[in-house]
């Protein structure tokens, strides 16, 4: 039945994408996985057979693809000037209700022993709520103008993604995406089985997950105003990748429970803000191109995020082969710290290149060349 969800994972996000294009604005995406969250929850509950349990995996499936036009949406609502802001206090919201959910399903599964029909119907209840945001949603005010009409829709949309492609902070972020999304992959999955294998103790996970998810709500709603977290992108991909791959070398490494979690919350930050801040650069950074004459047509951002949600997972089915677990964080550990070392050295050449080469001999356009300049918001289209 599980295996369901990951078969049905990659193709719903192509069918996001799709559906992203024909609604530009993204709202419609969020409402379909609204309700098919909603949908989960009662096949999940009502389901008497294996087949509503086998649906349900689809539904769950498509539900998730759908968070991937979030923050396509969030650039559609929000005010240039404040787009950063909300991206944040969006993602903020986000870790804030899974780090609820954690703690409040522990306090009920493990001290309050409630039924799982007090579950599911907490779950019915806030799920129906979404589905019902998702609605009034579907009437909000787009900030931008209305999307240009094109016969070739397809080819248009391929010349746009190449062109987005090869700016640079795009770039950038995309070998970051394809990295680093995996490894916290293996973190959030597998930490559970490193803490059993390496100290006995009590059921705590939900616990530990949900206080993991707080600090990095705390930290991601913190910075949502931070002017340096909007430029320096390749700095802050290679701060990232350094980060990363220390903590998840030491996870396996740690001898002391203690110590042992703070490294998992460390962990859960560091992916959660880069997430925030990368999002936030790109989303920018692919605006500021489509008011560009040579730039692409429209941003097409929803599509953007679910290219690179199936790149990420593309790479994170490559990790699973690795056994075991302990040399799966180690060998995560090792590919970030090996990359952040060969794209510092890129980073230095690109420096030197730009600073000793004449200006007339440079090329017009380098994709890992990312200009020094402010990337406030700017008005968009599409």
């Amino acid at each position: 039945m599980f295996p369901l969800f990951t078969y049905a994972r990659f193709p719903l996000l192509f069918v996001t994408g799709v559906l992203s294009e024909l609604d530009m604005a993204g709202q419609g995406v969020l409402f379909l996985g609204a309700l098919c969250g909603f949908a989960t929850v009662l096949l999940t509950w009502f389901g008497t057979s294996l087949l509503p349990q086998q649906i349900a995996q689809i539904t769950v499936a498509a539900n998730f693809a759908s968070r991937f036009a979030v923050n396509a949406v969030v650039f559609q609502l929000a005010p240039s000037d404040t787009v950063q802001q909300h991206i944040h206090t969006m993602k903020a919201a986000l870790l804030l209700s899974n780090a609820g959910s954690a703690i409040l399903g522990e306090i009920l599964r493990d001290q309050m022993k409630a039924s799982f029909w007090v579950l599911y119907l907490m779950s019915a209840i806030a799920t129906g709520l979404a589905f019902l945001c998702s609605i009034f949603l579907l009437n909000s005010k787009l900030q931008t103008s209305a999307p240009r009409r094109s016969t070739h829709p397809a080819s248009d949309a391929f010349f746009d993604l190449v062109k987005i492609f090869k700016l640079p902070v795009v770039a950038w972020c995309t070998v970051w995406a394809m990295s680093v999304n995996p490894a916290h992959g293996v973190a959030l999955t597998y930490w559970q089985n490193l803490l059993k294998d390496n100290f006995d103790v009590k059921d705590y996970n939900g616990y530990m997950l949900g206080a993991s998810y707080l600090a990095a709500a705390g930290v991601v709603a913190v910075s949502r105003r931070s002017v340096l977290l909007r430029t320096s992108t390749a700095a802050l991909v290679i701060l990232s990748l350094l980060a990363m791959g220390l903590t998840l070398m030491g996870l396996p490494l740690c001898h002391n429970e203690f110590v042992f979690y703070i490294m998992l919350v460390a962990t859960q930050c560091i992916f959660e803000l880069s997430t925030t801040v990368f999002s936030f650069q790109v989303g920018n950074e692919v605006c500021k191109a489509v008011t560009d004459q040579d730039g692409p047509k429209e941003t097409r951002l929803a599509l953007l995020f679910c290219l690179t949600g199936v790149i990420s997972g593309a790479v994170a089915s490559l990790v699973q082969h690795v056994h075991p677990i302990a040399e799966r964080f180690t060998f995560v550990a090792i590919a970030l710290l090996v990359l952040a070392g060969v794209l510092s050295a890129f980073s230095c050449v690109r420096h030197l290149y730009c600073h000793f080469l004449p200006r007339v001999h440079r090329p017009a356009h380098d994709p890992f060349l990312v200009p020094a300049t402010d990337m406030m918001p700017v008005t968009r289209r599409g």
